[in-house]
């Protein structure tokens, strides 16, 4: 499979949502992004054409979203371009959706406070390390396509 990794500057749409899917969580937003160019006849900004497009943050990263992002927040994202396709009475339709590996405010536009995450003490068993040399796949995964069915689109 071909993965076309994006980033786009914008701003949230609506008010992210989150729900359940699968095994997972996701949380769900849409992102507008507009060009923007000085004239220079002018010395003014000029709005240029504004590219929409929705974002699922899956499991902790949607759970941060869910708790930080806000309807007009000025955000950065990054992730994987998609085409998701589904069936509304019959009909086939298709949405664009950047499946997100990362999501923070834009910090040209505002500032803002970290809070770290604390993380989970993991105990070494008796017997040394080596049960810790597979961990077990991380809480943030996105997952493969077959899970993104389960999800309605907005």
């Amino acid at each position: 499979m071909s993965s076309t990794q994006i980033t786009v500057v914008g701003n949230v749409v609506d008010s992210p949502v989150r729900r359940r899917a699968g095994n997972g969580e996701v949380t769900k937003f849409r992102l507008a992004a507009t060009d923007r160019r000085l004239d220079a006849a002018t010395g003014q900004w000029v709005d240029g054409d504004t590219f929409f497009v929705d974002v699922d943050s899956w499991n902790v990263l949607g759970g941060h979203v869910s708790s930080c992002v806000v309807k007009g927040d000025p955000v950065v994202v990054v992730g994987r371009i998609t085409t998701s396709e589904y069936e509304v009475e019959g009909a086939k339709r298709s949405r664009t959706v950047i499946k997100a590996t990362t999501v923070g405010h834009d910090l040209s536009r505002g500032s803002a406070v970290f809070k770290r995450t604390p993380r989970a003490v993991v105990e070494v068993p008796a017997g040394g390390a080596g049960d810790l040399l597979d961990p077990p796949p991380a809480d943030d995964a996105v997952p493969e396509d077959a899970a993104m069915a389960e999800v309605a689109p907005f």
